[in-house]
């Protein structure tokens, strides 16, 4: 496991990249009602740098399913490009 912060540090490149990826279009998410539900209530909080991050307080309701979503890319962003996949070789095998 590898541990991820829920600060401006950690989350604000990936809630840009992921606002980049809904404006350009580029997210698919087959029209999942409760993933739709979830980014509706979504709010945004941005510090006096600039640095954004989803903000609970001002959500009504559940938006778990955007923050495991920024989560999950922000760990891709992050990964090491030169460690590769595990599906690479041809057969499955954890690195």
């Amino acid at each position: 496991m590898t541990g991820f912060g829920q600060g401006f540090a950690s989350m604000s490149a990936p809630t840009k990249e992921l606002e980049r990826r809904v404006l350009a279009k580029k997210i698919n998410h087959a029209g999942n009602p409760v993933l739709r539900w979830m980014a509706s209530n979504v709010s945004i909080k941005q510090d006096p740098a600039g640095n954004m991050k989803p903000d609970k307080s001002k959500s009504s309701e559940r938006i778990d399913g955007i923050v495991a979503a920024l989560m999950a890319l922000g760990r891709v962003m992050e990964s090491d490009d030169e460690r590769g996949s595990v599906y690479d070789g041809g057969e499955f095998a954890f690195m």
